[in-house]
């Protein structure tokens, strides 16, 4: 009886230990049946194709090497789409080789590391998976792509790209028992182009929140690759203690590392590659107890919150939410090459209550070689708290002795197909600094990131190459680019809703025609691609007209990463008619990010509705860039209206607003209202550029103003005419970086500058017009005063 019992029990361990089974499920029906009965060693395999609208919760209790996997039957060939997610929570779980795109989650988190409140993922394991384009259908709809809870678990090999919602990419959160001092492990992935989001909470990673920054996370952030990260000025928040970011690289990445909140970070061995891109920045520093050594700066571009390297200055007894102060932070063994502004001290003194300087700070071993820069240091405060040591600075003038620099010389070289510089100065020795960037032993210390000439890397530098996973390269190096499709040249009759079919039959990169006389459309041509729209002859413009059944219509609508172009066309808003169009062009009340639309050569006008306008952004839209060229907008109610972005925290309706050589005439109320309000400071904050312009008639009564601007932080304008308008103000800049220069106001009221605003060499001729034209007539003496030789007002 004895013998029988020991050997059931041997056969039943056996069977335990031994046959670890794969499930092959092929829908989520018989996913939801199968997951349950999993156990330690077990597989459940997803068959190939498209799972639309999955939302898979993945819970098991795997052991040390024995894993319970969710894995795709082909890697990259499991496609979750519509409304899906996953859900994950127990210990040792493995996920590998899904694909989310064409849809978006219906939860917070795209892959989150919990399925409740209290249930989270310990020692898992999300490898070989993408996230694509997978945005909620409206801009300011929150979600997380990656959420990280629990302890030691592991993110690698994965792509995450085109991300054009609010939210961050991936986030760790070290906010309660289980999930701090986690020691997590962010590794080998491909942090795809995200563009511009135009609001805070853009970031690719985070780590913790301001409410926990005092605590302890300890992940590490190891080998990572962000290409076009753009959507903020944080490309990774760090909002907690004791984390550890190295070797990752940052290729032309508009924004910086930012050691937002939390103490006692490492930053070493990362690459910043910013190849002469404006807004490329490096690393800013808050909090204490940094160590920042061993890392590369390549032809960054950025300055001030995007400089190389950024010491903020700090609010006195600051909110969890503000600006600690900087202190006991250690820089050194750094290589800047060529950057436009390497470093900055004092950022943010004099905004906000930020008037702690840093202190106890040590900059050491550093080589900033940048021929091509005069002021290596750009000083927004005293630094005495800060100390210089040992460091070669070389800028266009040779060796300079800014704060104590040394004496040294740069030696050229090549690393990892860059241009760099090394020295054979000796370093002061730190005793954590016992290898360079390229993982060479530091015999013989010297200063900078490189040891020596860099023949012979230890470690390997993370690159498109050897980050996410290996079947998904073609596609993700291919992600967001900004090229613009070339496709068919098509011949558009006039006539009644002739255009409207052409348009919907178009392709993407289309050319679409237009031939001489009316293009009668009955309703508004909504526009989701990339399209253009052209004058067959050019000596006689088409004219669109909209002859609608109904109230408050448009002409184009124009949706998320659509490109409207529109050359030599003249459009007509027929005031007269029963219904009116209201706007010409209006952004899609939903989810319209990241479209452009572009004018040259057009004539617009009679657009007369009450509090219609010839463009229209509404809420959540953001658009790329808006540019007008050699155009005439006249005779309507308004113009340019960018302001449906009223909840004051930072957000706008377009990056970039580019209007040149065109007329503004017989404008109700203003030509341009561009807002942005609130102080948020982790985006861009738009940017306005207008030249050779002429502004008439601008403006009925002096409660109006002709270019209405809120916040917005880059305007530039120049050589234009502001005439014969009523407004009590026609333009307030506001901030040191809005400027008017070179431009006329002929009865007509003087711009306002405020907060380091600038105006220059403003004029006050008395402007007379060629007959039927906005030609400057032969006396003026407004020829040849603009800044390029040419006439003020239009070229």
């Amino acid at each position: 009886m004895n013998k029988i019992k020991f050997t059931t029990l041997f056969v039943f361990a056996f069977t335990i230990s031994t046959f670890a089974a794969t499930y092959k499920v092929g829908n989520i029906v018989e996913y939801n049946g199968k997951v349950k009965t999993l156990l330690a060693g077990d597989t459940i395999m997803l068959a190939n194709g498209v799972w639309n609208n999955a939302q898979l919760v993945f819970k098991g209790k795997g052991e040390a090497g024995k894993n319970i996997s969710l894995v795709a039957e082909t890697p990259g060939k499991v496609f979750l789409q519509g409304k899906s997610c996953l859900n994950l929570s127990g210990n040792w779980l493995n996920v590998s080789g899904l694909v989310f795109k064409n849809g978006y989650t219906p939860k917070e988190v795209v892959i989150d590391f919990r399925t409740s409140s209290k249930d989270y993922a310990y020692n898992s394991v999300v490898s070989n998976c993408v996230i694509d384009k997978f945005n909620q259908p409206v801009k300011d709809s929150m979600d997380h792509w990656v959420g990280v809870y629990g302890k030691k678990n592991v993110v690698e090999y994965c792509y995450f790209g085109g991300k054009n919602n609010d939210g961050t990419t991936l986030v760790v959160w070290p906010n309660d028992s289980n999930s701090i001092n986690n020691g997590h492990l962010i590794y080998r992935n491909y942090f795809g182009a995200r563009p511009r989001l135009g609001a805070n909470g853009g970031e690719s990673i985070r780590i913790g929140t301001s409410q926990v920054c005092h605590l302890s996370s300890g992940t590490i952030v190891d080998g990572n690759y962000f290409e076009h990260c753009n959507g903020e000025v944080e490309v990774i928040s760090n909002k907690s203690c004791d984390n550890i970011l190295v070797n990752n690289t940052f290729f032309e990445c508009e924004g910086s590392l930012v050691l937002r909140h939390g103490n006692n970070v490492t930053v070493s061995g990362n690459w910043f590659i910013g190849n002469g891109k404006p807004y490329t920045g490096g690393v800013r520093v808050i909090n204490e107890g940094h160590k920042i050594y061993n890392n590369f700066f390549y032809k960054l571009a950025g300055e001030d919150f995007r400089s190389g390297l950024t010491i903020m200055n700090a609010i006195p007894d600051s909110p969890p939410n503000g600006y600690a102060p900087v202190k006991n932070v250690i820089f050194a063994n750094n290589t800047f090459y060529d950057c436009a502004f390497p470093w900055a001290f004092g950022v943010g003194f004099g905004e906000r209550n930020r008037t702690v300087k840093a202190e106890s700070t040590l900059l050491l071993n550093n080589l900033v070689y940048c021929p091509n820069t005069k002021d290596l240091v750009k000083y927004y405060d005293q630094t005495d708290g800060v100390r210089f040591d040992n460091n070669i600075m070389i800028n266009s003038a040779g060796n300079s002795s800014d704060k104590g620099a040394v004496l040294g010389e740069a030696l050229q070289t090549k690393v990892n197909g860059y241009d760099a510089v090394y020295a054979t100065l000796k370093a002061k020795k730190l005793p954590y600094v016992k290898f360079d960037i390229l993982g060479q032993l530091r015999g013989e210390a010297v200063v900078g990131a490189f040891q020596n000439n860099g023949e012979k890397p230890v470690l390997e530098y993370a690159s498109a190459k050897n980050c996410g996973p290996s079947w998904y390269k073609a596609t993700a190096e291919n992600a967001q680019k900004k090229t613009i499709p070339t496709g068919k040249t098509i011949t558009v009759v006039a006539g009644t809703d002739v255009l409207t079919q052409a348009i919907k039959k178009a392709g993407n990169g289309d050319v679409l025609l237009l031939s001489a006389g009316e293009h009668i459309i009955t309703n508004k041509l909504s526009i989701n691609k990339s399209i253009t729209l052209k004058c067959a002859d050019e000596k006689l413009k088409p004219v669109i007209k909209l002859k609608s059944t109904r109230e408050n219509n448009s002409f184009f609508e124009i949706g998320a990463n659509a490109r409207l172009n529109i050359d030599g066309i003249a459009m007509n808003g027929d005031s007269k008619a029963q219904y009116p169009a209201k706007y010409v062009f209006a952004s899609g009340k939903e989810g319209a990010v990241n479209y452009a639309l572009h004018l040259n050569n057009c004539d617009i006008y009679d657009v007369k509705v009450a509090s219609g306008a010839i463009f229209k952004a509404y809420k959540t839209s953001y658009a790329d860039s808006i540019v007008i060229k050699n155009s005439i907008l006249r005779d309507s109610y308004r113009g340019i209206s960018l302001a449906d972005e009223k909840d004051d925290i930072g957000k706008y309706n377009a990056e970039n607003l580019i209007i040149d050589n065109t007329v503004f005439s017989n404008i109700e109320q203003f030509a341009i209202d561009y807002y942005r309000g609130g102080n948020d400071e982790s985006t861009l904050g738009g940017a306005l550029k207008i030249d050779h312009c002429v502004f008439d008639n601008v403006g009925i009564d002096e409660k109006q103003t002709i270019v209405k601007l809120t916040r917005i932080v880059n305007v530039a304008i120049s050589n234009s005419i502001f005439a014969n308008s009523m407004v009590k103000t026609s333009v307030r800049l506001y901030g040191n970086k809005n400027s008017l220069t070179n431009c006329c106001f002929s009865s007509c009221a003087d711009p306002k500058a405020e907060s380091g605003a600038t105006i220059s060499k403003m004029n006050h001729e008395s402007v007379k017009f060629e007959k039927k034209s906005f030609n400057l007539d032969k006396k003026s003496k407004l020829k040849g005063l603009a800044s390029d030789g040419g006439n003020i007002g239009l070229k």
